[in-house]
Formats: C-alpha cells, sequence, structure tokens
C-alpha cells in the first residue's frame, strides 16, 4: 500500500488542515479537513471532525456515514464549548479496500481518481462556482479562476444535518488517488497533477512534485496546504 501524506501552514497560522492515513484490516483509510479560516477554532475543529470520522471509518462505518457520524458528534460539542459554536470543516473521508475506492465528501477539499492517463472521477464542490461548472457556464480547470470560489454553501459542523457527496468504483493497477485541501489545489491545475503522476514511480514522487509547483506559485504565503496521495500498486 503505497501512500504519502504532507501539511504544511503556509502563510496562515494556525494550521487548520488536518489529514490522517491509516492501514487496517487490508484497507486504507484516509480523513483529512480543512477547518473555516476566519473563524475561531479552525484549527481544533478540523483534528476533532477528522478524528470522528476515523473512528466511525474503524467502526466499519461507510465514507458517508463517517461524515454523517463526525458532524453529529461535533454538533453536540457546540453546545457545550462556545469556542466551537462558529467553527466548521470541509471533510473528504476516503475509504480503499478489496480493489474498490469509495468516498464521500463536504465543503470544497478535493479528492482525484486517475487511471489510464485520464481524470476520471472528481469530488463535488459546495460552491456556487462549482454550480456554474455544472451549468456549463466554465470548464472544470476554471473554478479555481472564480472570483468567488471561496463561497461554501455547506461544511461539517455549520448544519444540523448534511448530505454528503458520494462516489464509488473499482480500481486498475496503476491507479492514483490524490486528496487535498484547496490550498493546494488552487495552485495546481488537473493536467498538471496528471503529468506530474506520469513522471512518479510512487505516492511520495508525486506529491513532491505538486508540492513543488504549489510553493513555487504561492510562494508558502497563501493558505495552508495539505495532501495525501495513494499509489494502487500490483498485487
Amino acid at each position: 500500500m503505497d501512500h504519502y501524506s504532507y501539511t504544511n501552514v503556509g502563510g496562515h497560522e494556525p494550521n487548520c488542515d488536518y489529514a490522517q492515513v491509516i492501514e487496517h484490516d487490508d484497507q486504507v483509510l484516509i480523513v483529512l479537513c480543512d477547518g473555516l479560516n476566519g473563524l475561531p477554532s479552525g484549527d481544533q475543529a478540523a483534528k476533532i471532525i477528522s478524528d470522528a470520522a476515523m473512528e466511525a471509518f474503524l467502526e466499519g462505518k461507510s465514507p458517508a456515514d463517517a461524515c454523517i457520524f463526525a458532524n453529529e458528534k461535533f454538533r453536540g460539542m457546540q453546545f457545550d464549548n462556545v469556542d466551537l459554536r462558529r467553527a466548521g470543516a470541509t471533510i473528504c473521508a476516503v475509504k480503499i479496500a478489496n480493489g474498490n475506492c469509495s468516498w464521500a465528501n463536504v465543503g470544497d477539499s478535493h479528492i482525484y481518481h486517475f487511471s489510464q492517463g485520464k481524470l476520471l472521477h472528481h469530488s463535488v464542490d459546495d460552491t456556487p462556482t462549482y454550480k456554474a461548472f455544472t451549468r456549463g457556464e466554465l470548464d472544470y480547470e476554471g473554478i479555481r479562476e472564480q472570483d468567488d470560489r471561496t463561497g461554501m454553501t455547506v461544511c461539517v459542523g455549520q448544519k444540523e444535518t448534511i448530505e454528503p457527496h458520494e462516489e464509488s468504483f473499482d480500481m486498475q493497477e496503476g491507479d492514483a488517488i490524490l486528496v487535498c485541501s484547496d490550498g493546494l489545489w488552487e495552485y495546481v491545475y488537473e493536467t498538471e497533477m496528471l503529468i506530474d503522476l506520469h513522471k512518479s514511480f510512487n505516492a511520495k514522487e508525486w506529491a513532491d512534485k505538486m508540492l513543488l509547483r504549489a510553493t513555487q506559485r504561492s510562494h508558502l504565503k497563501g493558505d495552508n496546504m495539505t495532501l495525501v496521495t495513494y499509489f494502487r500498486l500490483a498485487g
């Protein structure tokens, strides 16, 4: 199981991104959260929500149910902790097992599936700009170039109930998964992700190439930058 994770605070302190990767019972379980910037306790929210989702994962829940469990747990904590009442986070929950990948997400952190030289699947954004993409008003790579791109319509902790976006598919040898916060994907186009994938032999090498692009463009003065990469190896 070849995977790699990395985070950098960039130009925004504290680091409100939080990612976990756990190998459990021949599964790879990935959770990435991005706490809301500019709101109190964004870093705490990301960790609490990520931990709750991973707890649900380890109990055998699906990615969508793990997201819902995390939202319920965090909402319950908000009643007792005034610092958390306006906090929230995006979430990406990915389960890879028995040659299948399933995921769920809420917010604007991204998940990508690359296979046979193509971007086959990508997650859904909870933003007005993504809705503009679905209406055909801009192409997918153009989402990052809109002035109002950062306006999320929903995230974990901000509503009583959430409906995560879900995806499931079988993977082939050589397929790759990328999970990342907007501090990474805003600076690296999907075409470039694919180019860097073609030039890489493992998950870390692929991550390093994308991180170099993002660092050169952001000069580490932008948002927190976090990613998880995964390669499906032979066997």
